[in-house]
């Protein structure tokens, strides 16, 4: 017989996550039950996830705890819990008594003192113990193969070398690494100026705050040397606030806590009725056992639900469901731990003005339900109402909801539901991304390749000129069942597929990363940005007036009048009658793109004025006229852009309608632009920025150690650098050169790049490239190791391990040679990319958690821009900036610059 196992369940901090987790439901007299709908789903799943032989629950007591003597301060800014929160806590409470389960708490404790002393008994009794928790103080207890915590929501178990790589420290070291760094959700102090990083090295190198303190005169450099000695009361006063009491109870008799296998939702059946928990009455075979449990008294049981219509078609079956009580009827067979995959059909493609027309389920891939509610044309069949159809999403996304390119889905049921988002369990779309970015993403395309299935086409489904809302019912029934059903299939699918190329660490990026990412692109979607139009306004008359100018200039240095966005009219004007040098003269006419302008800018006083005219003419026509239009269509004079979350191979994102992400940074015009995104009033915008972090990123897997120390020791890169290069002497005049030689190789810059981007010799280029990688030997042996591995493997892989794939055999040798690049251009900016979505999922929970007045906005590569209110807006951004800086532990540092302005233009 194996060695018993006690389970306790971090109660409150499965509630909070429950809340956040589901959507806000509530029963027909309008109580909220989203967080006792999680706490049934948990308690259906108990014996399933959590069989063990003792089951406790702890608690925390009411009042302050035995932290406040030592501490006034220790948790006095957490804001109050919602209200809807609130009000369920108490019923959640009660049941776990009322199921016949045991709970532990204790007056001047907290919860989780009550799991470390229960911890500390059972391993005196040679006891396991699995801790229900996603809290990081529990970490503490972690003892590999005896105590772990288990995620109540992912299932995921995390040990010892769970801590390591998410810390970088040992269990045995978390007490005293979290009094390094504090913890300013629950104020605890810390040594300030200490951050996850300079933590984690004090402790590698010294053991425990004990040995720091000891050695203090070793710790380097000298600045943090001073920190400590100024905040070391506060280090040791932050460490009695984080260790938990082991001793907080008196010796247990854990058969008191044996877990019962008896049903736990009899003795609760008149609340679950009441809260309308209808999947648990299912499961409960509603009538006979209602009555023995209450001893013969008969209670009104909700009629037993039909059996879902067999399904003998490979193909997959459309079922209709057009009424309120099919839909209710319906909903209530799905089981508890289903996968349900989710589709709406709207009218068209901006939530903001277009309206969902009804949506379509499945959770069994064979069948697909359709659900009308909105369909308008003469003659229009029976259809549910709104209120059915609001009640079955509600609990049809209290399930694992999947869905294809679900973030689209999300925005029209959010505004339906007047919810601000919904929980999900993954997007097809994204897993397709993940397996191969460089495949068609669509359903049709993935249907077709994956299952061999020819799904039925949307032309084929919608008249031209018309909408979703036309299509007769019946016809609808068969496209949007066959969305749902053929999602789930390619769930399967595509999971098995993610698995076989690359484990459980690709899950794991997938289901921790990139479906929550998706998540946060939801929220920053709905925000968008307030635009100032009258700025606008008037740079479009400066920018016009600009545009008149350059154009008679043109004409009259060409001799003629010709249209100057007419191709064949210009090149006919450049190389016939100016006899300009060209290119070969194709059917089309002669190339005249910004490389053979450039190519040319010396050769005419018309070249120039053309290169300025166009920049000119795209600012005004790509950008200034379409955000005025953008901008005055809205009631709040906020424009709303849409992240593309699988829209390149390396994983950065890029944005449409409007593209935000390509506004020129580097010319004053496009500074300009920028000046008219404001911040509403009485708020500001924040702005942080990763420092050269694909070049730290280059430090952190080379190795190198000359790189290595630059970074750690906080020295300007790109003067070492050209100091290697050119000197002492002339380093300070020819940095710049430094900095394009720094980030061209990360991209695969060759001599003549380089020597056409500084116009230099290409003598001259491979020069500085040769002495480059001798100033960083191990640069260049690792360069050529990722793209060995590329070539051998047929693959590489970002910081997370997303990977992207290079078919080598088959390419010429003129892609051969892209492939080189694009393998080391994959590993930095697709590295790049995982650090910013880390820390935006990091900082979106923070802002929705904690009830801040602040929204993050936008993200244009390694930047974010955030709005906040302008009082707390100096304490969000050094938040923020914390977030971004430890997100993850690199062996050199990652640093920000952070700004606020009253527009986007002063974020630099």
């Amino acid at each position: 017989m194996g060695q018993p196992t006690v389970t306790i369940i971090d109660t409150f901090g499965f509630f909070f996550r429950s809340f956040y987790a589901l959507p806000p439901l509530s029963n027909k007299h309008g109580f909220p039950t989203g967080l006792l709908t999680g706490f049934v789903n948990f308690i259906a799943s108990l014996h399933k996830d959590h069989s063990c032989d003792y089951l406790i629950f702890a608690l925390d007591a009411p009042g302050p705890s035995f932290r406040a003597e030592i501490d006034p301060q220790y948790k006095a800014n957490r804001s109050p819990a919602p209200e809807e929160l609130k009000k369920q806590l108490p019923v959640a409470i009660e049941w776990i008594e009322k199921m016949g389960y045991k709970s532990l708490s204790r007056s001047g404790f907290e919860a989780d003192d009550m799991i470390a002393s229960v911890v500390a008994q059972a391993r005196a009794k040679g006891y396991l113990v699995r801790i229900v928790s996603h809290d990081k103080d529990l970490y503490q207890l972690i003892e590999d193969d005896v105590v772990v915590l288990v995620d109540a929501i992912s299932k995921k178990v995390l040990n010892e070398r769970h801590c390591d790589e998410k810390y970088g420290v040992h269990p045995t070291q978390f007490i005293d690494y979290q009094s390094l760094i504090g913890d300013s959700a629950d104020n605890v102090p810390g040594v300030k100026g200490i951050g996850k990083v300079t933590a984690q090295k004090l402790l590698s190198q010294f053991g425990t705050l004990e040995g720091i303190y000891a050695r203090l005169d070793e710790v380097t450099p000298p600045r943090i040397r001073g920190l400590l000695e100024t905040y070391r009361e506060d280090a040791f006063r932050s460490r009695e606030l984080v260790r938990l009491s082991a001793d907080a109870l008196e010796p247990l008799d854990f058969d008191q806590f044996t877990m019962h296998f008896e049903n736990p939702f009899l003795p609760i059946y008149d609340d679950l009725v009441h809260y309308e928990m209808n999947a648990v009455l299912r499961s409960l075979k509603a009538k006979a056992l209602f009555e023995e449990s209450q001893n013969g008294s008969v209670a009104e049981v909700p009629p037993s639900a039909p059996m879902p219509p067999k399904c003998d078609s490979p193909e997959g079956c459309a079922v209709l469901i057009d009424t309120d009580e099919a839909l209710q009827r319906l909903i209530a067979l799905i089981p508890n731990d289903a996968v349900v995959a989710f589709d709406t059909e709207t009218t068209g493609l901006d939530p903001r003005s277009d309206r969902l027309v009804g949506f379509s389920f499945s959770w069994d891939g064979k069948n697909g339900y359709y659900v009308p509610m909105a369909h308008s044309y003469l003659g229009v069949g029976a259809q549910v109402s709104h209120e059915a159809a609001k009640k079955a999403i509600r609990t049809l996304f209290s399930h694992k909801i999947i869905g294809h390119n679900i973030k689209f889905d999300l925005h029209f049921v959010t505004r339906f539901l007047e919810c601000e988002r919904l929980p999900i369990l993954a997007d097809t779309m994204v897993m397709a991304w993940l397996c191969d970015p460089s495949r068609s993403l669509s359903m049709d395309n993935l249907s077709a390749s994956l299952l061999g299935h020819e799904m039925i086409h949307f032309k084929d489904t919608v008249k031209k000129g018309e909408n979703f809302a036309s299509v007769e019912i019946e016809s609808a029934c068969r496209y949007a069942a066959e969305d749902a059903y053929i999602t789930y299939r390619l769930y399967d699918v595509l999971r098995d597929q993610l698995f076989q190329r690359g484990g459980e660490k690709a899950l794991d990026e997938a289901y921790d990363v990139e479906f929550p990412f998706t998540l946060t692109l939801l929220s920053m979607e709905k925000e968008g940005i307030a635009v100032d139009s009258a700025v606008l306004e008037a740079f479009k008359k400066e920018v016009a007036a600009e545009i008149a100018t350059l154009t008679e200039r043109i004409h009259a240095e060409a001799g003629s009048v010709f249209n100057l966005n007419s191709t064949k009219q210009l090149g006919a004007v450049l190389f016939e009658t100016l006899g300009l040098p060209s290119g070969k003269k194709t059917k089309t006419g002669y190339s005249t793109d910004e490389q053979v302008l450039e190519g040319l800018r010396h050769e005419h006083p018309v070249i120039p004025l053309l290169l300025q005219y166009r920049e000119y003419h795209k600012l005004y026509s790509t950008y200034i006229e379409p955000l005025i239009a953008l901008a005055q269509s809205d009631a709040d004079s906020r424009i709303y852009t849409s992240f593309i979350q699988t829209g390149t191979a390396t994983g950065r994102l890029s944005s449409k309608n409007p593209n935000l992400q390509n506004i020129p940074a580097k010319t004053a015009l496009g500074l300009r632009i920028r000046e008219a995104f404001v911040a509403e009033k009485g708020k500001v915008l924040i702005g942080i920025d990763y420092s050269q972090i694909e070049l730290r990123l280059l430090a952190h897997f080379s190795e190198d150690a000359v790189l290595v120390d630059a970074f750690n020791h906080g020295r300007d890169i790109h003067m070492q650098t050209a100091i290697a290069l050119f000197g002492e002497a002339e380093a300070p005049s020819k940095r710049h050169i430094a900095k394009t030689v720094n980030f061209g190789l990360l991209y695969g810059m060759g001599q003549k790049k380089l020597s056409d981007t500084l116009g230099i010799s290409t003598k001259e280029a491979k020069t500085i490239i040769e002495r480059y990688f001798e100033t960083f030997p191990s640069v260049k042996g690792y360069f050529a190791g990722v793209v060995e591995q590329a070539k051998a493997a047929g693959y590489v892989e970002t910081l997370l391990g997303r990977r992207r794939y290079f078919d080598f055999a088959a390419a010429t040798p003129m892609l051969k040679a892209a492939y080189e690049r694009e393998s080391v251009n994959t590993v930095f900016q697709g590295s790049a990319a995982d650090l910013i979505k880390l820390s935006m999922n990091k900082i979106d929970a923070m802002i929705r958690e904690e009830g801040m007045k602040a929204d993050m906005l936008l993200q244009i590569h390694d930047e974010l821009i955030f709005e906040a209110d302008e009082e707390e807006a100096e304490g969000y951004a050094r938040r923020f900036v914390e977030a971004m800086e430890t997100v993850a532990h690199l062996r050199v540092p990652l640093k920000t610059s952070m700004h606020i302005g009253r527009h986007w233009g002063e974020l630099k």
